[in-house]
């Protein structure tokens, strides 16, 4: 009877002694798992801190983290919403006036808030940073943000410094204006602004709003903040059913959480790819490095068997050994990813244009998913190499001599050539040189296809294609919501615009809200179209009559200029003519076959209804990018739209200037608009800039990736040849030994590595040019502008260093293990 023996302490020192006599095995093995681990805790690194950057920019420019609120509630409605398990925060705040004057602040639109402790610690501070102070507790405290203090003239704010403000209370005429004297309790850094524009807030006291009977059932809010953000629609659709509102109130949605789940998806996939890439370009360096690592100890294993080691207690030899190694190499890649990620983190998002600063992110799962990751790359590269150690048995370990010779017999006068020799020495190990092959592949083609898709990144075909303009001055009231359209491109504007020295042209485009009357003859087509293409629900023709506004759409005025450009590139001219005088309007359209020509485009405007003929159609986005309702946009010329309404609002002017003035223009147009958010300005300069920042950025962030790859393979040809030279080393004495020379040798050996450039370059030539060809045409569908620029220069250098690698790595490695003389090599038991 056989009585069963406790031997995981002798497996144990087996795995340890194991890898303490394979110190060059080792190396590899730990700098394959730690380039793992530091590509992928940067790609992880990178995703989430830009995921986090975006949100938190979100978040700020909010300047809250609530997702609404009711307005003017009731202290019922109040305690109800506290009492609602779904609801994490209840805030409330009131609006305690509007400022009417303030010395030097210049064109602001400024109001007075009051918020209770959880509206302003819970939902507001998230949103904030470099507070300081505290918040308003006595009647004449005001907090106040920086960016307004820089407006009122106050550069070096102090605490308890005496501010005076002129205010109104809410709902009162101008002429009940008051003026008091406040004392800075708080400052701080807001990023609000960089969505209202020149609109902001400054806070008081809960004994102020008191003093004035301002209340927020009055004029205030009572803000939520769920436990979850998924759903928010569906969240409110319930509160609303379970706190209903008045009809002087009115519930408000904080558009914060909107996702666009294609964008995720595809960053998702994206990322997923260069994930699993990373994985089989360092699962074939581990696998090979363990693969040789048991071949070369092929007779330890044998001998292991011969004193009754089971196959299973031979795995776990090798994969001891291996999760050993990834207990080095892991810490060592995440320590580096962790370094390299201040650096790699703000590089990478640098385009992203994210105003509110970046997050370098650190969050546990960036180095968890990284170390999983490798470590589940180094396990399965172990089990091919674990169970062939499992499977030798010790017969065939005994006859084992780390060599592959062939049987079969080769005839003829050249079998001895150097050059047959070391082309049939390649194929000795067929998997062993697939693999090198594979990895080398792999590394070249990446380096190939980063350098072709950034270098097709051609800037001015960019500018060409999406900047028709040299600059585009923007009104962004038209698309701040509660901040009211303003004109802000007034006569006096237009006229210093005009006086610049250096432009050329300039065209106008002005807006207005209309409502137009649905035809069903006209518009059917057009209406279901856009609720295929936006996924909204379909209004039928009794809701739309019932309703009139819910076909609304934008009235787009436009300088004929426009249109005698655009016929220049129109299949079908539009009458020039007719146009400017009002007699035809113009629809906005990709597809002009949803719409009849000549039909009548009845629209309603300050509760007059006009009507014109349909007169051609302009394609989608033209000289005005701003939103739409259900109804087409539909323009007409700005000379009939000044009859049709007084001095309509200017949304966007476009510039074109001289070549060599542009630079002047565009610094005369920034201290125009300078300090004021409301007017936005994109130049063709600018733009050109920021893209070749961009691609410069993509091309050093993708190259040190690709570059790191292709270290992996060239890693696993010197880890083959170098362990290959050293398994052959007694092969080599014997062929000194009749007759060959030091020097043929090492030309054998250098054809050797030879032959793996190139193979490697020619299936690089051939299947990666292909395939490089094919990801450009994918690559070109989602960036027109990009123009084929195979990287002649970039690749051709790294050949050169990759066929200088073949070439020397295995004369080195001869010439390393060459020291004693052929006798002693012939008498080495290794050998």
């Amino acid at each position: 009877m056989m009585f069963p023996t406790d031997n995981k302490l002798v497996i144990k020192k087996l795995t340890v002694r194991t890898i303490k006599a394979n110190k060059v095995r080792n190396i590899f093995v730990i700098i394959a798992i730690a380039l793992t681990a530091l590509l992928l805790s940067t790609i992880f690194s990178i995703g989430i801190s830009g995921t986090e950057s975006i949100q938190l920019q979100k978040i700020r420019t909010m300047g809250t983290i609530e997702h609404g609120g009711l307005t003017c509630p009731t202290a019922e409605q109040i305690k109800k919403l506290k009492s609602l398990d779904y609801i994490k925060d209840v805030g409330i705040m009131a609006h305690a006036g509007e400022i009417t004057e303030t010395s030097e602040m210049g064109n602001l639109s400024l109001s007075l808030f009051w918020f209770d402790k959880t509206e302003w610690e819970k939902l507001r501070i998230p949103a904030m940073s470099n507070i300081k102070g505290k918040y308003p507790q006595a009647y004449n405290e005001i907090m106040i943000p920086e960016w307004i203090l820089k407006r009122m003239g106050i550069t070096n704010p102090k605490i308890g410094m005496d501010i005076q403000i002129k205010y109104v209370k809410p709902n009162r005429p101008e002429s009940e204006a008051s003026s008091e004297n406040f004392k800075l309790s708080a400052y701080y850094t807001e990023y609000s602004n960089l969505r209202s524009g020149n609109v902001g807030m400054m806070y008081v006291s809960k004994a102020f709003v008191d003093s004035k009977e301002i209340t927020p059932e009055k004029s205030g809010t009572a803000t939520v903040h769920f436990k979850s953000n998924k759903n928010i629609e569906e969240q409110f659709e319930k509160l609303s059913r379970e706190v209903p509102s008045y009809k002087t109130q009115k519930w408000k949605t904080v558009p914060l959480y909107e996702t666009d789940n294609g964008g995720r998806l595809s960053t998702i996939v994206g990322l997923s790819g260069l994930i699993l890439f990373i994985m089989l370009s360092s699962y074939l360096l581990i696998y090979n490095v363990l693969y040789i690592s048991v071949s070369k100890d092929v007779r330890f294993y044998g001998l292991l068997k011969t004193v009754g080691t089971t196959p299973r207690q031979i795995r776990k030899i090798v994969t001891g050994q291996a999760t050993r190694l990834t207990a080095v190499g892991v810490p060592l890649g995440l320590a580096l990813g962790a370094v390299v990620s201040f650096v790699a983190v703000p590089f990478a998002l640098s385009g992203a244009s994210i105003e509110t600063g970046i997050k370098v992110s650190f969050n546990p799962i960036i180095y968890v998913g990284a170390a999983i990751f490798s470590l589940v790359t180094t396990l399965i590269s172990s089990i091919k190499p674990a169970g062939m150690a499992a499977s030798i048995s010790p017969i065939e370990a005994v006859r084992y001599t780390g060599t592959t010779v062939s049987r079969k017999l080769i005839k003829g006068s050249t079998g001895g050539k150097v050059q047959k020799m070391a082309f049939r020495n390649v194929f000795r190990n067929r998997r062993r040189a697939a693999v090198v092959f594979l990895s080398l592949f792999m590394g070249l083609t990446t380096f190939m296809l980063v350098n072709t898709l950034v270098l097709s990144m051609d800037t001015e075909n960019y500018v060409n294609s999406y900047v028709e303009n040299d600059f585009t001055l923007t009104n962004n009231t038209f698309f701040q919501n509660g901040t009211g359209v303003k004109q802000k491109f007034d006569n006096d504007f237009m006229s210093t615009l005009k006086s610049i020295e250096g432009i050329t042209e300039i065209r106008k485009v002005s807006q207005k809200i209309v409502t137009l009357k649905y035809d069903e003859t006209l518009y059917k087509r057009h209406v279901e179209e856009f609720v295929k293409r936006f996924n909204s629900p379909m209004p039928t023709s009794e809701e739309m009559k019932k309703n009139p506004r819910i076909f609304w759409s934008s009235l787009v005025g436009l300088d004929t200029e426009y249109i005698k450009k655009l016929n220049k590139t129109l299949k079908e001219p539009i009458d020039e003519e007719a146009f400017e005088d009002g007699r035809i309007a113009l629809f906005s359209t990709n597809n002009p076959k949803l719409f009849k020509m000549d039909s009548d485009v009845v629209f309603t405007a300050d509760k007059k209804e006009y009507s014109l003929k349909l007169g051609g159609f302009l394609p989608e986005r033209t000289a005005f990018n701003g939103g739409t309702g259900l109804a087409p946009i539909v323009y007409i010329s700005n000379d009939y739209m000044k009859k049709l309404f007084t001095d309509p609002v200017l949304c966007s002017i476009t510039i074109n200037s001289k070549g060599e003035k542009e630079a002047n223009v565009l610094k005369q147009l920034k201290g125009m608009t300078a300090n004021d958010n409301e007017i936005s300005i994109e130049s063709r300069l600018e733009t050109l800039e920021q893209f070749k920042s961009s691609k410069s950025m993509l091309y050093i962030l993708g190259g040190g990736i690709s570059l790191i790859l292709a270290l992996i393979g060239i890693l696993n040809f010197v880890n083959v040849m170098v362990t290959g030279v050293n398994t052959r080393r007694h092969e080599l004495a014997v062929l000194e030994s009749i007759g060959m020379t030091s020097k043929q040798v090492k030309h054998m050996l250098s054809l050797e590595g030879l032959t793996y450039a190139i193979i490697s370059c020619g299936l690089v030539a051939t299947m990666g040019t292909a395939l490089n060809v094919w990801i450009f045409e994918l690559f070109k569908k989602q960036a027109d502008y990009a123009i084929f620029t195979f990287p002649a220069i970039p690749l051709i250098l790294f050949v050169a260093i990759v066929f200088a690698v073949c070439s020397l790595v295995p004369v080195a490695a001869y010439v390393s293990t060459t020291k004693a003389t052929v006798t002693e090599r012939l008498r080495s038991v290794d050998g």
